[in-house]
């Protein structure tokens, strides 16, 4: 609630000039599932007596939940820092979590630090068209026209326009007339509550079911593997090809302590770093996910909150055309730090950040704070959208609240990204230098055409999340109209505040340039569009009540997601990266090469193995005791590759070892044998024999049986 306004027994005064709103009356406006007056439930009560009902009480939970997850990945990313600093252990940098983690808990119980509710939302006047109609025709430009070069200023123009006209649209709308919060918890019944977490449940199953190889986990889970094998501090350097010898492939930001965590829990159960990770964190997040977006839904004042988050979290399922989509970084993904990080700790920024601005409540402040942590934990994207997120959303409601001193708040809350920047610069201090000389020929010569012509297109950032067709034009066209669904003007202004921070300062022209030049950040900007809530926003659109047609609410949404089904591409279809649904649940790997990779580990124990790329993939992610010669191309350049890496001879031995083909001739072969002495090999068996065979055989190695996937080859002794 605003500073100052007043709220007895569910009616709240609303600003000046507003009139007073019964608890049952403004529950009926949150939500068509609000149960009525007459049937004495939490939102009919006026008098406070009343306990919450059961959907109440399941809500409650489920924030209790998100809040308390974000709060341990928080403290777990300062106890990794500090571990890291001070050289302690892995299992005295547990020991200090568990004990953070227990103050906590005793905090809370004891009132001296509470969880967060969902704060209410109101009502405010009503908008015209006129906005809504330009939004939805530069929504169906973005997702249709590729609009680059020098077109793209004038376009920009165009959407900094549109979403101007939007703001003063929602601005003339007038303050709202607010709910308290008793009420707006009052609003979600048993069933509505069950519903969520049905869906919850099944979005854990997806994760567990659908596999979807992705290379990344050759440097993620990996090095869960690394610290799940070693009891000593945190490594600080390469694990994937050396003994932490090597430069880490990845630049010099500041580490992600989600991988390590994954690694020390997984030395203490009875399983390893890649099934606690593809088998229980990713099914976790999945489900908690859900539960986000409903709560950013609710506090939004969505009115029929849980319709809205089966259509939102249906929409992911189906949103499978791009590898960068919101909805391959779902399910399918979901034990990555960036994944958390998107579908967890970015609506809980929305959520306390819009709630920080509404009613200035210090708990609010430090989840958001804490949210702000665990996101650097996660990914080194965190630095730029957690800060923009939490600011974005706090500034809208307390605009809307009149109480801008509020947003210092968040911008204190976010110092700890600003000291994540300091540390990749002092950790690569040519950067500086680099970023000064290059300050300094702009300022000696400015070049107006080549600002205006970005070298990192924003139309290509936008193809390369949301893609071009159908499901880019729901995802878009949601992101610049669900503030129009909503009735409480600082949920508006919400909703309005990510696609001003996305295509009003992001995608100026130029914008992407300066941050590739100050971060390097040329291989993340497109995660810009991660500040918008999409899944909330399509649920939005969807959901949306049509006046006069109360069975559009569900009709709409199976129309479109029907639609979106028959032209689009689903996650778990064979068209995106050859994914499949399994039974029983399996590791996210290559199948069958993860069983040949076992193999090829039980060889060797200890030491290094070469084979097709899948299949030294699947080493990597599965022992880091045992070290394959490829996982990665693309790892195969970078800051740890030296003369003495090998790289080309690597590349051209995984080459010959899964087609059967000396393409880069057998001398490089030849020298990536002799030079990396690789303890073991797995050629593939369709194309076993042959010269590559022979190759082998003059090398000395002997055979030692096949798979049916594999011809393994022993190094003789």
């Amino acid at each position: 609630m605003a500073d100052g306004a007043a709220s007895v027994d569910g009616v709240h005064e609303g600003p000046v000039g507003s009139a007073p709103v019964s608890g049952a009356g403004a529950a009926e406006a949150l939500s068509d599932d609000v149960p009525s007056a007459a049937s004495g439930s939490p939102a009919a009560s006026d008098t406070g007596a009343t306990p919450p009902g059961r959907g109440a009480r399941m809500a409650r939970g489920a924030d209790v939940v998100l809040d308390a997850v974000v709060g341990a990945l928080a403290a777990w990313t300062v106890v990794f820092h500090l571990a890291r600093l001070t050289g302690m252990p892995r299992d005295g940098a547990l020991a200090l979590w568990l004990i953070a983690l227990a103050v906590a808990a005793v905090m809370v119980r004891d009132g001296r630090l509470g969880f967060p509710s969902v704060p209410p939302a109101g009502t405010s006047g009503g908008i015209g068209p006129v906005a809504v109609v330009a939004s939805l025709i530069v929504a169906a430009s973005l997702a249709w026209l590729d609009i680059d070069g020098l077109l793209w200023p004038v376009a920009w123009l165009v959407v900094v326009a549109v979403l101007g006209l939007a703001l003063r649209a929602v601005w003339k709308g007038g303050a709202s007339r607010h709910l308290t919060d008793r009420t707006a918890m009052g609003a979600t019944t048993g069933f509505g509550a069950s519903a969520v977490l049905v869906l919850a449940v099944l979005t854990a199953v997806l994760s567990l079911v659908m596999v979807r190889p992705d290379q990344d986990d050759v440097f993620v889970v990996n090095r869960s593997a690394y610290v799940e094998a070693h009891a000593g501090a945190f490594p600080e350097r390469d694990t994937v090809f050396s003994e932490e010898v090597l430069p880490v492939e990845r630049p010099a930001v500041l580490p992600t302590s989600i991988e390590p965590l994954v690694g020390t829990l997984a030395a203490r159960l009875p399983v390893g770093s890649a099934a606690l990770a593809y088998l229980g964190l990713a099914p976790l997040m999945a489900a908690l996910g859900v539960l986000a977006t409903w709560r950013l839904l609710r506090a939004l004042g969505m009115r029929a909150p849980v319709l809205a988050t089966w259509a939102g979290t249906l929409f992911l399922v189906l949103d499978g055309a791009m590898h960068g989509s919101f909805g391959n970084f779902f399910a399918g993904r979901s034990w990555q730090g960036k994944a958390v990080f998107l579908m967890l700790v970015v609506p809980t920024l929305w959520h306390h950040g819009q709630a920080l601005g509404r009613n200035g409540s210090k708990r609010h402040l430090v989840i958001g704070g804490a949210g702000i942590l665990a996101g650097l934990g996660l990914t080194s994207s965190a630095a730029f959208i957690g800060p923009s997120v939490l600011v974005a959303a706090t500034a809208a409601t307390a605009l809307d609240a009149g109480q801008p001193r509020r947003i210092g708040r968040a911008l204190v809350a976010s110092v700890p990204t600003l000291l994540a920047g300091l540390y990749a610069v002092a950790a690569e201090p040519q950067r500086l230098d680099d970023v000064a000389a290059g300050a300094g020929r702009v300022l000696a010569t400015i070049d107006i055409g080549r600002l205006l012509d970005s070298g990192t297109e924003p139309v290509a950032m936008v193809r390369f999340v949301f893609g071009q067709g159908p499901a880019a034009v729901v995802a878009i066209a949601a992101a610049l109209t669900a503030w129009a669904v909503v009735r409480d003007r600082g949920a508006r202004l919400v909703l309005l505040a990510g696609p001003i921070v996305v295509m009003g300062f992001y995608m100026a022209p130029g914008a992407f340039d300066v941050l590739d030049r100050v971060g390097s950040a040329d291989a993340v900007v497109w995660r810009s569009m991660w500040i918008l809530p999409v899944p909330a926003m399509v649920g939005l659109l969807l959901a949306a009540p049509r006046a006069g047609i109360r069975a559009a609410q569900v009709v709409v949404p199976v129309v479109v997601l029907v639609g979106l089904l028959v032209v689009g591409t689903p996650i778990v279809s064979d068209q995106n990266r050859g994914a499949e649904l399994v039974w029983p649940p399996s590791l996210d790997l290559p199948r069958p090469e993860q069983d040949s990779a076992r193999v090829l580990i039980e060889m060797v124990a200890s030491g290094l193995v070469a084979g097709p790329e899948d299949v030294n993939f699947a080493v990597s992610v599965l022992n880091a005791e045992v070290r394959s010669v490829n996982p990665r191309t693309s790892y195969l350049q970078g800051r740890h590759v030296g003369p003495g890496f090998l790289a080309d001879e690597r590349r051209a031995l995984t080459r010959a070892l899964d087609t059967g083909i000396l393409d880069f001739g057998d001398a490089i072969v030849g020298r990536a044998l002799d030079g990396l002495k690789p303890d073991a090999l797995c050629q593939r068996s369709s194309t076993a024999g042959g010269e590559v065979a022979e190759l082998i055989s003059a090398h000395g190695y002997d055979k030692a049986g096949t798979d049916g996937t594999c011809d393994f080859w022993a190094r003789a002794q």
